[in-house]
């Protein structure tokens, strides 16, 4: 810190500790509130997004590491390469992102940037499109949640197809407008013994990754119940903020807010944000790495307006 910048600070200009602050106050103000959202969100991670996401989190990893990304994207491999001009080491990324969820498509477009598989480019680009809700959460919670019979094949169309104009986009403006290469996959030069690590080592990746998650969907659960028990706003309102804050909570709210086919909308536009829960998620996985969590930001932003607009589209098809 600088003479100047310590001066500010002492004669009181307000630092980046005001927020903790103020936080730990409304802690303290509202305990009863606080332990709620806090052991809502601890349940939360524990029952659904550990058992969920931890075991693909080791298996996608132990994979990587033992070589079997190529032999496992064989089958797929071609098309997602050909549909989004990634690498092979890309399309592996976009798939298990699309299978598993938030935000393991984050986290292994971060590790591969680290280790050399993928440009930084291509990573700018898979950051666009590989962090998704799974298809596990879309057709068990999601549509168990919404107040009406809906197809799982409308809620993929709508959530997965802007996926591809959204690619399209993004290789232009990150100025890739060709197919891009696997610089690893096609080195010849053999894997050191070394460099593979043991189960142990992915295990305990995993774990720390899981605390940090944990601990993100715990305070932003606190601050769900903030915005549900504080009359501050229209009842609308406090369901849309919750619906911005954290997905699984914000869609039950949303559907006991909206009724019939109205909530449809709403829900789709939140499960394709991901909640700042998400936002924050993502942030801690790929810090280290250069990837812009701005830049991410907007990109969830395009993909909640794209996902409307085909929602809107897919409803307003005649329905024989």
């Amino acid at each position: 810190m600088t003479h100047t910048s310590a001066a500010k600070s002492r004669s009181g200009f307000p630092g980046p500790f005001v927020l903790p602050i103020l936080l730990l106050g409304v802690l303290l103000s509202f305990p009863a509130q606080s332990v709620r959202g806090a052991l809502n969100g601890l349940l939360l991670w524990f029952h659904v997004v550990l058992p969920t996401l931890a075991p693909f989190m080791i298996c996608t990893q132990m994979i990587t590491a033992l070589g079997g990304a190529q032999w496992m994207m064989r089958p797929f491999g071609p098309l997602l390469q050909k549909l989004f001009g990634l690498s092979p080491s890309g399309a592996y990324i976009l798939l298990c992102g699309l299978l598993c969820g938030y935000p393991l498509g984050a986290k292994m477009c971060a590790d591969f940037l680290r280790r050399g598989n993928i440009s930084e480019k291509e990573a700018a680009c898979l950051l666009a499109i590989c962090n998704h809700p799974s298809p596990m959460f879309l057709s068990g919670y999601v549509r168990a949640q919404l107040p009406f019979p809906v197809s799982p094949v409308l809620l993929f169309t709508s959530l997965y197809l802007p996926i591809l104009p959204i690619s399209f986009v993004a290789r232009h403006i990150y100025g890739k407008r060709s197919r891009f290469t696997d610089p690893v996959l096609t080195d010849p030069s053999p894997r050191q013994p070394n460099d593979t690590p043991s189960l142990e080592d992915v295990i305990a990746s995993a774990c720390e990754t899981m605390v940090i998650i944990g601990g993100y969907i715990m305070l932003f659960s606190i601050l769900v119940v903030w915005i549900q028990e504080f009359p501050v706003g229209s009842s609308a309102a406090r369901a849309f903020l919750t619906g911005a804050a954290e997905i699984t909570t914000g869609v039950n709210s949303l559907c006991h807010y909206f009724h019939d086919k109205k909530a449809l909308m709403p829900v789709i536009c939140a499960v394709a944000f991901g909640g700042f829960s998400g936002i924050f998620q993502t942030k801690s996985v790929i810090r280290g790495t250069g990837l812009s969590i701005r830049q991410y930001l907007y990109w969830k932003l395009f993909h909640a307006c794209l996902s409307c607009l085909v929602t809107a589209c897919l409803l307003s098809l005649p329905v024989r």
